[in-house]
């Protein structure tokens, strides 16, 4: 994530903390971990806030939407979380666990 990027999510964080839902707030907050929650837009709409701060989440959302997804298993064994993953090399829509998915995460 950019330096840009971040800041604006701050920046929209700061204008909707008092004005908009507690879980506006927490899904934006949630972009900070990775996580982009599909009903931030409709959440969004549904709060009180400004026409400019609205717009400011749209740019910030088509922004992260943009990103590799990743699919994240635990490493507890069981053959119901799907196959074995290679440490090496992932690329969109493998599996991996939460550690090796901060990692990639940080590298791009």
């Amino acid at each position: 994530m950019s330096a840009e990027t971040l800041s604006d999510i701050m920046d929209i964080i700061r204008d909707v903390r008092f004005d908009g839902s507690f879980n506006l707030t927490n899904m934006l907050y949630g972009l900070f971990d990775g996580y982009l929650y599909d009903e931030l837009i409709v959440e969004a709409e549904q709060s009180d806030i400004s026409k400019e701060t609205y717009r400011n989440i749209l740019k910030v959302f088509s922004t992260v939407s943009k990103y590799p997804k990743l699919q994240y298993v635990s490493g507890g064994g069981d053959e119901d979380e799907g196959p074995e993953y290679d440490g090496a090399g992932f690329t969109e829509g493998d599996r991996m666990g939460v550690a090796e998915g901060k990692l990639y995460l940080a590298s791009i």
